[in-house]
């Protein structure tokens, strides 16, 4: 990573809008823009993994998460469902 780079979770427009009601400064995004590049700043940008491709079980993984979900259903458990993603490089 370049240390020499600093990062922003704004957009252009967010700053240029920011700037006009904090400071009464008016101000286009190609200035902002223009800006970032001259001192070195970047957007941040998410992370997208890759795909590690399909699981020979992955049907059987499902089968069994919805049957134990009954079970615990069926038993007066609650259930709290969480959709999670494996990231890889």
């Amino acid at each position: 990573m370049d240390e020499t780079i600093r990062w922003t979770n704004l957009t252009h427009q967010q700053i240029a809008d920011r700037l006009k009601e904090d400071y009464g400064i008016e101000i286009s995004r190609r200035i902002v823009k223009q800006l970032f590049k001259k001192h070195g700043y970047k957007k941040r940008k998410a992370h997208k993994s890759l795909s590690i491709g399909k699981s020979k079980n992955r049907n059987e993984q499902f089968e069994n998460i919805a049957e134990l979900k009954n079970d615990y259903m069926n038993a007066g458990n609650p259930i709290i469902s969480m959709d999670t993603k494996k990231k890889s490089l």
